[in-house]
């Protein structure tokens, strides 16, 4: 889908792309002709942010037509005004679309920034889900740029775009094209392409599941038909310190006995475990000097006679006992005992990403994570990633009220749900009563963030493939 070219050449076919700044300005070596230059000066084309005035040019040999996309006012242009330029690139203008990067570049922006926010841009709308319909229409575009940017660095870019579609392709599959077993079959035949020495998986069944003590999580697979199965992947590209993400893989939730009243989109409830396998492939992929691994506890949360109840006491792999005050809090029950596994295999950092509460979209909305942390300096870290892949990341806080409000069971440790008050606090302290005080452990909450249902900037309906960039930059750099 995308290629990389020096410059325009005889055998280059298709429509060029040109960026177009508020007062004229094109920042451009392309010749195009004396009819187009007095378009311009005649401001007969539009300069508005994002707005496409295509032309059909005469005298620009194999050029079919030239779409110009309105940047805005230059002084103001920045790698937000380059992400909204390229919304409308895709394959709605045509089916071979070549790009003048140079044209994008202002102020202080520098070449591998603007290629890079254009790739990933382009790449994020001109997604298309198909695989559940009977005759899917999809519509092929072939994008190539003009730049100078390394080879390397532009393969980069498109391998993560890769993995942000299979993240996202994993979280839009209903739960009948996508349950345990299926995930486990991916993750499978994931490592066999990848085929790299350094990438390892085990998986664990049930009953390894139960000798390990890990009855949080089990405790929610006990309403399902389905055994519970652990995923661990391992990427050893260094002997530093591994780092381990850790991802909710509710592959759907019902809610169990505090059954929701409405579940539609419930199968993105596994958008964490998608997540952090888009990091790990991206990270493979490109090949990165880093220790990288990856931990899924992977169930669904089903009702039948056997399936745990609001009451009912479970012991977490570490000893700790929780009273379940709801079933539907049942995202931290796995994500407890997925991170006593992870540091129990050795890792002092340890990073879970999930889409666990809404009250996270009632702080933050729709297009922010909410991120917790134990160690500050790893929060700015991760904030400093966010703010470099243009994803909008928010710190909230765990308090010692929250804390104790976490271990407030007359009859256990913990409870499981502090209720409406608190919710995505209370659920960030209830992970956190699982963290050694060594371990440094960041946990983001991508329940707003991870399925779009209403789109504001006329984004694709469903996954978005959110903190994927935001993860493997924070991985790639520490």
């Amino acid at each position: 889908m995308y290629k990389k070219i020096k410059e325009l050449s005889n055998n280059i076919q298709g429509e060029l792309i040109l960026g177009i700044f508020g007062d004229g300005t094109l920042n451009s070596e392309i010749a195009l002709g004396d009819h187009i230059e007095g378009l311009i000066k005649n401001q007969k084309i539009s300069t508005k942010l994002g707005k496409v005035t295509t032309i059909f040019p005469t005298g620009v040999e194999n050029l079919e037509k030239i779409h110009f996309i309105g940047l805005g006012e230059k002084d103001k242009y920045d790698l937000n005004k380059v992400a909204t330029a390229a919304r409308d690139i895709k394959y709605t203008l045509g089916k071979d679309l070549i790009v003048d990067t140079k044209s994008f570049i202002a102020n202080d922006l520098t070449e591998i920034e603007v290629v890079k926010a254009l790739i990933y841009t382009i790449d994020f709308y001109n997604y298309q889900y198909l695989e559940c319909k009977s005759k899917p229409e999809y519509q092929e575009v072939n994008i190539s740029f003009i730049t100078n940017i390394s080879c390397e660095a532009f393969d980069e870019f498109v391998n993560i775009c890769e993995a942000l579609k299979n993240t996202r392709d994993l979280v839009n599959k209903p739960y009948n094209y996508l349950n345990v077993n299926d995930l486990v079959k991916y993750v499978e035949d994931l490592v066999k392409k990848l085929n790299n020495d350094k990438f390892k998986l085990r998986v664990y069944t049930k009953e390894e599941c139960e000798a390990m003590g890990m009855n949080a999580f089990l405790g929610v697979n006990k309403g399902s038909d389905i055994p519970a199965r652990l995923i661990y992947l391992t990427y050893e590209g260094s002997n530093d310190e591994p780092i381990t993400l850790v991802g909710k893989g509710l592959m759907f939730d019902t809610g169990g006995y505090s059954l929701k009243t409405k579940m539609n989109t419930m199968k993105c409830d596994m958008g964490g475990a998608a997540t952090v396998l888009g990091v790990m492939e991206a990270v493979v992929k490109n090949n990165l000097p880093v220790n990288l691994r990856v931990v899924i506890a992977a169930t669904d949360n089903k009702v039948n006679s056997g399936a745990i109840l609001p009451d009912d006491v479970l012991t977490a792999m570490d000893g700790q006992t929780i009273e379940i005050e709801s079933t539907d809090a049942e995202g931290r029950l796995t994500l407890a005992d997925a991170i006593c596994f992870a540091q129990q295999e050795g890792s002092k950092v340890v990073i879970d990403v999930a889409t666990l509460t809404g009250a996270v979209v009632v702080a933050l909305g729709d297009y922010t994570t909410g991120l917790f942390g134990n160690d500050q300096e790893l929060v700015d870290k991760i904030l400093n990633s966010a703010k470099e892949e243009n994803e909008s990341l928010w710190q909230l806080p765990i308090t010692d009220h929250i804390r104790d409000r976490v271990r407030k069971s007359p009859v256990a440790d913990l409870i499981n749900s502090t209720g409406r008050d608190m919710g995505a606090s209370g659920a960030a302290a209830f992970l956190e009563a699982f963290v050694k005080p060594e371990t440094k452990w960041l946990h983001l909450d991508i329940a707003g963030t991870a399925f779009t249902t209403s789109p504001r900037y006329r984004e694709p309906y469903g996954a978005t493939g959110a903190m994927v960039r935001t993860l493997y930059n924070f991985v790639k750099k520490n």
